[in-house]
């Protein structure tokens, strides 16, 4: 996925939380003393992004419901890692994402707070904002969390019909999973007016779904031949 360390490469390959902890465990043993601003973040956002939501510095399932306009607690040494638990925020924030683009009310002002919250909840501070390898850094735990999500789509219950009796044919999953990818992504972007704002998971949405679907020139060109339209609010 990337053009640097091997180590790295393998922590944003990976889905399982667990697994990506030793990877990124070993790669900080790898470059122990020479860690770069780019590392701390990267540290900060994978704490984050999976610890336990009641540890400090955690973006737990219930935590972020709780507290979404709240920056999450560095810890005291930003390159401690800690172990992963069974939260993912990143995930979560992906599938609120597509449920407000799906359902998006009455109220385009309150959902626009929510997701620009959401947002800044889990890029922690200003770095992604400040600092161009932050910035990266953040788009790859983005890409690697839509990576994540399309291994959802895989599992027999992910786009039922008739009540979930009913399994959809893989023709029909493929068609489903380009557009929920869309519709959190590009779909939530511009029907809240947020495309700068959203542009990092908009280029991950797009660039992990291209890895895979091969075929595709980009998501934008594969939700139109599926014959997926913008909303209009």
């Amino acid at each position: 996925m990337t053009d640097f360390h091997p180590l790295l490469d393998d922590f944003y390959d990976e889905i399982d939380p667990k697994k990506r902890h030793d990877h990124l465990k070993a790669y900080l043993e790898a470059v122990s003393g020479a860690e770069s601003p780019a590392d701390e973040y990267r540290v900060a956002l994978f704490n984050s992004r999976h610890a336990n939501s009641n540890m400090p510095g955690s973006l737990g399932l219930f935590g972020m419901s709780k507290a979404r306009s709240k920056k999450a607690e560095a810890p005291a040494n930003p390159t401690a890692l800690t172990p992963p638990g069974e939260t993912d925020a990143f995930l979560r924030v992906i599938l609120i994402f597509l449920t407000i683009y799906k359902n998006p009310g009455f109220f385009p002002k309150k959902n626009r707070k929510e997701v620009l919250s959401f947002m800044d909840t889990l890029k922690l501070d200003d770095r992604a904002s400040n600092d161009q390898d932050c910035q990266e850094t953040f788009y790859l735990e983005m890409r690697n969390a839509v990576k994540r999500f399309f291994s959802t789509c895989h599992d027999s219950s992910y786009g039922r019909k008739l009540l979930g009796l009913s399994a959809s044919s893989n023709e029909e999953k493929e068609r489903l999973r380009c557009f929920d990818t869309w519709g959190f992504s590009f779909g939530i972007a511009r029907l809240l007016q947020l495309e700068q704002e959203l542009n990092i998971l908009c280029r991950a949405a797009n660039d992990e779904y291209c890895a895979s679907a091969p075929d595709a020139e980009s998501l934008e060109s594969a939700y139109k031949k599926m014959g997926g339209k913008e909303k209009k609010r």
